[in-house]
């Protein structure tokens, strides 16, 4: 048998003690039926339940669903917290401003292939001239779309003219804000 409550577990062990040296009989009484050992506790828990309560606070218990969102809730403003006072991550801080359950999800609802092109724009780490050029890896950061400036994420997504016409048929604006792109779901893009 199995008991996960403390107070189930004391009144098994005081009746097994019990019965240890008496036979007991357990037998279930109907309530409020005048039957006197019920009427007594009855009587008893009402007496009891009006006294001033004795012993450490709190006095009565907390709902797990209480503490799982008080703990969630701290967990967020810490996250928060830790996020602006990042130093690093400047380009991501331009897009994802905060953590985000949604974004989350539509980028969970995609493809591996997917969540390595988005998660890299979103960084700056992907093979945009920028960055292959801090590796080494391209010899000019400069944009391959419009040749007037590095090619970041930031240059690429929101403000490189020789994409501006494509970035109007996709989302219906030249020169979105680098938040807009996180702040609307995927499933645009």
């Amino acid at each position: 048998m199995q008991v996960c409550s403390r107070l189930v577990w004391d009144c098994i062990k005081a009746l097994q003690e019990l019965g240890s040296q008496n036979k007991l009989t357990l037998a279930w009484v109907p309530g409020h039926k005048g039957h006197k050992g019920n009427e007594e506790a009855d009587r008893l828990a009402r007496e009891g339940a009006g006294r001033a309560l004795i012993g450490p606070e709190p006095f009565c218990g907390i709902a797990k669903t209480h503490v799982r969102a008080s703990i969630d809730e701290w967990m967020d403003g810490k996250s928060r917290e830790w996020w602006r006072k990042l130093p690093q991550q400047r380009q991501a801080k331009m897009f994802i401003k905060e953590r985000s359950a949604r974004l989350t999800d539509d980028l969970l609802g995609e493809n591996r292939k997917a969540i390595r092109i988005i998660v890299g724009l979103l960084t700056g780490y992907c093979r945009l001239n920028k960055h292959m050029s801090l590796m080494g890896l391209a010899e000019e950061a400069t944009c391959r779309f419009c040749s007037e400036e590095e090619e970041t994420a930031v240059h690429v997504l929101c403000q490189c003219e020789g994409l501006a016409r494509l970035r109007f048929l996709i989302l219906g604006e030249e020169n979105p804000s680098a938040s807009s792109y996180t702040e609307a779901p995927l499933s645009r893009l």
